[in-house]
């Protein structure tokens, strides 16, 4: 995936959503609305995972990543600094790779596995799961200065 065709398809949801009228003063209900849709898509690709349907495991992946976008959108009209949370939080995950073995020392406890990815030159830490666990010392992000004031 490209992240030309990334922006582009954003691009594509933000014009829907300002077709449909979707970003005109959102509210609670609409919040609420796209969280129902959320829901809806994550449930029918659970299913389609779940049944083998391949076709549509691929329909709501993009089907989820469409109504996520639409929930930001609405976010970023109702005064949420979106693109600078996307930023912040994307360079924080970045942050849970070690970048050698030595700035990684007791990084992990036993139940945690470590995987030096030599592409990127990054130790990641993984659970018995598969699921990338964050070092110690790692810092959450902060968000907080992104939201709007309610008036």
């Amino acid at each position: 995936m490209k992240q030309k065709s990334v922006g582009q398809a954003f691009g594509s949801v933000l014009k829907f959503n300002d077709i449909a009228g979707q970003l005109i003063e959102p509210n609670k209900d609409s919040i609420a609305l796209q969280l129902d849709l959320i829901q809806e898509e994550y449930l029918e690709t659970v299913d389609a995972f779940d049944n083998e349907d391949r076709v549509e495991v691929l329909d709501g992946a993009i089907d989820m990543w469409v109504v996520v976008s639409g929930l930001l959108q609405k976010l970023e009209a109702m005064g949420y600094n979106v693109e600078e949370a996307l930023k912040r939080v994307t360079d924080n995950n970045l942050s849970k790779f070690p970048s050698t073995a030595n700035n990684a020392e007791n990084s992990w406890n036993g139940d945690y596995t470590p995987h030096f990815n030599k592409k990127h030159q990054v130790l990641v830490l993984k659970d018995k799961n598969g699921k990338v666990r964050k070092p110690d010392g790692y810092k959450p992000v902060n968000l907080s200065d992104l939201v709007p004031v309610v008036i």
